[in-house]
């Protein structure tokens, strides 16, 4: 057993002891016998070489915990507000495994149907800002993202991190191939049988056996570290493009309940401040309410993007004070911006306040931006909850008016903001975000025992309306149960996954110590 922090001689890595982890959010509190980490590279090798000697590494640590029988997974920025992504066992930070790679072209599969020159080849660690300013020197950009850009895109595309790209879809929809490591002596590279991306040249370069099937990739996909340890991941990039953003209040009446069941956001006109913005090509569609102000309130506050050209010698990135929420925030960065501005615990005497610096954080603003500088910077000081609740965009409505109903019977006041975001669905076979468009209905909140009592009623309540819906793997989730799984995605999908995860895993062993206390709670540990 490792005692106090040991280095690997012949490596980056070394595990250090830990009694507790605390993720961001402090949402939850885990206990672990400790964890693994790496050095940062230093470049002393080539590049190719030095990502070849941490996927021996890996293998090591997953050894030494076959060795010593304890639990094992791998996590990123912690960003997760489930126990999704920790165990008790041992840990291993990954944040320092940040190379990228341009894929040789000559390696492309020639029945590839993309661009193979915006293919890129990134370890695990990266963060998704880290990815960003990657692509943005070579004149690129992400698909698509999430509210902010902390999580490591390992982290993010196996929970199902998701925007209100209502087009693409979640941040997994940009992966094309996988690099796992399923055990001590075995790693695979995935891709879809399908889909051909690469030849088998390309596995040969990281040394692993090369496998394409749609069913396994789609289990692997979104797999919240239960296939072993994920070190490289192929994504499609795309030209860099610009983003015309519009954030202002709009009623909330039949105009906007129309944009929200249809997912059409050229239903809701712009204001007269925004109408030189081109809507030809729409690309972001959110809608935000503060139930504080009534239930329902008389307005929402709509986020809509359109996309546009992007001129580098004329673009100006947005001024942005670092301590403050990003211009794509999310209701989960406003609360964390409102922690210790607010009073504790709230009363009806505290609304005026708390309605007011919502306002403030959610000032209408018309600005013109990439990826990079729309979509960055969650400052949490805080004890923040959320939730994310994915369902037909048909049935958005009347879930939303649903939330509004209890909050208004509770009788109480929560720091809570209510939204909905629009996604394109996925192949994933558990990606929460299954339905062919998803509204994703957002509880953003700080953490409280009366906030994880209305987050309760409002599932059993839309369970009880017979409203089909899933939870964000990554979020506050504690509704589902083995048999809430599989009611929600169906046997036939929670069945691949499991089999695809026996198929992939080395042994019955290297699949016990990827189990944690979370994938049992639900059903999900062979």
């Amino acid at each position: 057993m490792p005692n106090g922090t040991e280095s690997n001689s012949n490596g980056r890595s070394f595990f250090r002891l830990q009694a507790v982890e605390t993720g961001r959010h402090e949402s939850f509190k885990q206990t672990l016998e400790g964890e693994y980490a790496f050095r940062i590279d230093r470049g002393a090798n080539p590049p190719l070489d030095t990502y070849n000697a941490a996927t021996r590494e890996l293998q090591g640590i997953i050894q030494a915990c076959l060795d010593d029988d304890k639990s094992l997974r791998a996590h990123g920025s912690l960003w997760s507000l489930s126990t999704v992504a920790v165990t008790d066992g041992r840990l291993i930070d990954n944040t320092a495994l940040r190379l990228a790679f341009e894929v040789p072209q000559a390696l492309a599969d020639p029945a590839y149907s993309g661009d193979s020159a915006k293919l890129r080849f990134v370890e695990c660690g990266n963060s998704v800002a880290a990815l960003n300013d990657y692509l943005f020197a070579a004149g690129l950009s992400i698909k698509g993202c999430g509210s902010n850009n902390g999580q490591t895109i390992a982290g993010a595309l196996s929970t199902g991190t998701h925007g209100g790209a209502y087009l693409f879809g979640a941040m997994q929809e940009m992966v094309v191939g996988l690099h796992l490591i399923t055990g001590p002596d075995k790693h695979v590279y995935l891709e879809r049988k399908s889909a051909p991306v690469m030849q088998s040249a390309f596995a040969e370069s990281i040394d692993t056996e090369f496998i394409r099937d749609d069913t396994l990739f789609n289990a692997a996909l979104v797999n919240f570290g239960s296939f072993g340890i994920i070190h490289g991941i192929m994504i499609e990039t795309r030209a860099l493009f610009a983003l015309n953003a519009a954030r202002f209040r709009f009623p909330y009446g039949d105009t906007l309940k129309a944009a929200i069941t249809a997912c059409d956001p050229m239903l809701i006109p712009l204001p007269p401040e925004a109408s030189g913005i081109s809507r030809d090509n729409p690309y972001h569609f959110e809608v935000f309410f503060n139930p504080n102000e009534g239930t329902p309130p008389a307005e929402a506050i709509v986020l809509l993007m359109y996309e546009t050209h992007y001129d580098p010698d004329t673009y100006v990135a947005p001024e942005w004070n670092a301590g403050e929420p990003g211009l794509g925030a999310s209701g989960l960065d406003i609360m964390g911006a409102l922690v210790g501005r607010i009073p504790t615990p709230l009363n009806k005497l505290a609304v005026p306040l708390l309605n007011s610096q919502v306002n403030q954080e959610f000032a209408p603003y018309f600005r013109t931006a990439i990826i990079r500088d729309l979509f960055r910077g969650e400052k949490t000081l805080g004890k923040t909850l959320a939730c994310g609740v994915g369902m037909p965009v048909s049935r958005a409505v009347e879930a939303m008016e649903i939330a509004f109903g209890i909050y208004k019977e509770s009788n109480s006041v929560l720091p809570l903001i209510l939204s909905h975001r629009f996604v394109k669905g996925t192949k994933a076979l558990l990606g929460f975000t299954r339905f062919d468009t998803t509204a994703v209905m957002e509880m953003d909140a700080v953490n409280t025992p009366e906030t994880r009592a209305f987050f309760n009623r409002v599932w059993e309540a839309l369970d009880a309306a017979g409203i089909p819906f899933t939870l964000h793997w990554g979020k506050y989730n504690s509704f589902l149960t083995p048999e809430r799984v599989r009611e929600r995605y169906g046997d036939a999908a929670v069945d691949q996954w499991l089999t695809s995860r026996e198929t992939l895993l080395e042994s019955a062993a290297v699949r016990r110590i990827f189990n944690n206390d979370f994938t049992v709670s639900v059903g999900l540990a062979n």
